[in-house]
C-alpha cells in the first residue's frame, strides 16, 4: 500500500511537471507597423542591443519561456524599423548554451549599417539560452562598441535581471558618465522576479531620456510601433520653427518669428493675399486688387487706390482730390492718348492769339502745374483740313506756342514745356462738318511721363 502511495506520488508529480512544460507555448508572431516618420526628426543614429542569453531565460514566464519572449521582442522591434531610415545597429549577448558559445559576452553583430535580414540573421544564431548572466561583463563591452560611433545611441539592455549583483548597475552608470547625452539607456524586463525589477528600473533611471518596459507590454504591433518610435524619433520636424510641425505645414519657409494660423501660413488679416508681415496697408477691404506691399493698386499714380478713385486716369502728378478727381482734369475731355483738351482754349479764326475768354482755364491749369513741379507738359495744336496743309501746320505750332507763352508768364517753368504743332494730320472726328471741323482745331496737353 504503502509503495503505491509513493507510486501514485511520483506520477502526480511527474505529471504536473509534464503538464507544466507543455504550457510553455511559443509567442505568437503580431502584425508590425512599419512607423510613419514624414515630419518626424530621426533622434538617434545607432541602436545597439545587449540581450541576456542566460539559463533564466529559458524558464517559463506567462505561458512561454522569457528567452522566447525576449526573441520576439528583438524580432518584432527588428521589423519596425523604418528602411528609410540611416540607422547603423549591433547587438551582444551574455550567457549562452554552450552549444552557440562558450564566451561570457559575443558581438553577435558588429555595429553597422542596419538592414533587417542582416539583423534577423544575427539574431538566429543565439537562439538558444543557457550558461551564467555575465551583464556587467557585457555593458563593460559595449563601451568599447559604442567609442567610434558618431551621433547618439539607443543602449536597449533586454535581461529578467536575475542573480546580477551590482556590476550591471555600476557598469551602466560608467557607460553614462562616459557618453553622456550621446546614450540613452532603455531596460526591457522580461519576467517579474523583485531583483530583476528592481535591476532594470535602476539602469533605466541612470538617466532621463530611455525608459522602463516589461517586455510582454510590446507583444502586439501597436506597443512596439510607439515604442521604436520613442527610441528612433524625436519631436515632429518644424524647420522653420513657427511652430507648425513639417507634415502640416502648408508654408513651411515662414520667415522667423512670423505670426502662422494652423496652416502653418503667414496671417492675412485682411485677406489680400499679402501676409501681415509684409503688407505695408493693413486692414484693406475684400476684393480689392493689392500691389506686393498689400496696398490697394492705383494705376493713374495719383494717391488714391482704385477702388475709391472716382477718376481712374488722371494724367501723372496732377493733383487730386480725395475722390481721386481734379477739378482742372474734370472740366477736359481725356483722350483714349490720355490727353487732355480744352474746349474754352480758343483762338480768332486764322490766328494764333488766344481769346480772352481762354485765360481763366489757362490759369487754372498754370496753377495745377505749379502744385505739381515735376510734371512736364506738351502742348500740341491741331486745325481742321481747310486750306493749305503747310499752312496749317505753322498755325497750329504758333497756336501751340502761344498757349506756352502764357503759361509762363502764368508762373510756369518755360523747361517743363514744349510745344508742337501737327496741323490737321491728327483729326479727332469728320472735317466733312462745320461741327466736326470746330472740334478739330484745339490744342491738347499732353502729361509726359
Amino acid at each position: 500500500m504503502k509503495n503505491n502511495l509513493i507510486r501514485i506520488l511520483f506520477l502526480s508529480l511527474a505529471g504536473v511537471a509534464l503538464f507544466g512544460c507543455a504550457t510553455l507555448t511559443p509567442v505568437a508572431d503580431f502584425k508590425t507597423q512599419k512607423i510613419d516618420t514624414a515630419g518626424y526628426e530621426q533622434k538617434v543614429a545607432n541602436v545597439m542591443i545587449v540581450y541576456d542569453a542566460s539559463s533564466s531565460m529559458d524558464e517559463g514566464y506567462n505561458g512561454h519561456k522569457k528567452h522566447d519572449i525576449a526573441m520576439a521582442v528583438v524580432k518584432h522591434l527588428n521589423q519596425t524599423i523604418p528602411a528609410e531610415l540611416k540607422l547603423k545597429s549591433g547587438i551582444r549577448t551574455f550567457g549562452h548554451d554552450p552549444n552557440v558559445s562558450n564566451q561570457m559576452t559575443v558581438l553577435f553583430l558588429p555595429v553597422k549599417d542596419h538592414s533587417e535580414s542582416g539583423f534577423e540573421a544575427a539574431r538566429l544564431k543565439f537562439d538558444d539560452a543557457g550558461g551564467t548572466s555575465p551583464m556587467g561583463h557585457a555593458l563593460q563591452a559595449v563601451a568599447a562598441d559604442l567609442e567610434p560611433l558618431q551621433g547618439k545611441t539607443a543602449l536597449i539592455v533586454i535581461s529578467d535581471g536575475e542573480s546580477m549583483g551590482d556590476t550591471p548597475l555600476e557598469a551602466a552608470r560608467e557607460i553614462k558618465r562616459a557618453f553622456g547625452d550621446r546614450v540613452c539607456l532603455y531596460a526591457i524586463l522580461v519576467g517579474d522576479h523583485p531583483d530583476g525589477v528592481a535591476l532594470m528600473q535602476a539602469i533605466a533611471a541612470i538617466d532621463q531620456c530611455g525608459e522602463f518596459k516589461k517586455a510582454e507590454s510590446l507583444l502586439n504591433g501597436q506597443a512596439m510601433t510607439a515604442f521604436a518610435q520613442q527610441v528612433l524619433l524625436g519631436d515632429r520636424l518644424d524647420r522653420d520653427g513657427d511652430g507648425v510641425t513639417d507634415d502640416v505645414d502648408q508654408c513651411p519657409n515662414t520667415p522667423a518669428k512670423v505670426a502662422v494660423d494652423k496652416r502653418g501660413c503667414p496671417l492675412d488679416a485682411d485677406g489680400d493675399g499679402v501676409p501681415d508681415y509684409k503688407d505695408r496697408c493693413a486692414g484693406t477691404p475684400p476684393g480689392v486688387g493689392v500691389d506686393m506691399y498689400g496696398c490697394a493698386l492705383d494705376a493713374d499714380g495719383d494717391g488714391v487706390a482704385d477702388y475709391k478713385d472716382k477718376c481712374p486716369d488722371t494724367p501723372r502728378g496732377i493733383v487730386v482730390d480725395q475722390t481721386g478727381c481734379a477739378p482742372i482734369v474734370q472740366s477736359a475731355i481725356v483722350t483714349s492718348a490720355g490727353t487732355l483738351i480744352f474746349k474754352d482754349v480758343q483762338f480768332d479764326s486764322g490766328k494764333w492769339s488766344l481769346k480772352s475768354s481762354s485765360f481763366p482755364i489757362l490759369d487754372q491749369i498754370a496753377d495745377t502745374l505749379k502744385q505739381a513741379p515735376d510734371l512736364k507738359i506738351e502742348i500740341q495744336g491741331h486745325t481742321d483740313s481747310q486750306g493749305n496743309r503747310a499752312y496749317n501746320l505753322d498755325l497750329s505750332e504758333k497756336r501751340a506756342e502761344s498757349v506756352r507763352a502764357y503759361l509762363i508768364k502764368a508762373g510756369v517753368p518755360a523747361t517743363r514745356l514744349t510745344a508742337k504743332g501737327f496741323g490737321p494730320d491728327q483729326p479727332i472726328t469728320t472735317n466733312a462738318t462745320s461741327e466736326g471741323r470746330a472740334e478739330n482745331r484745339r490744342v491738347e496737353f499732353k502729361p509726359l511721363r
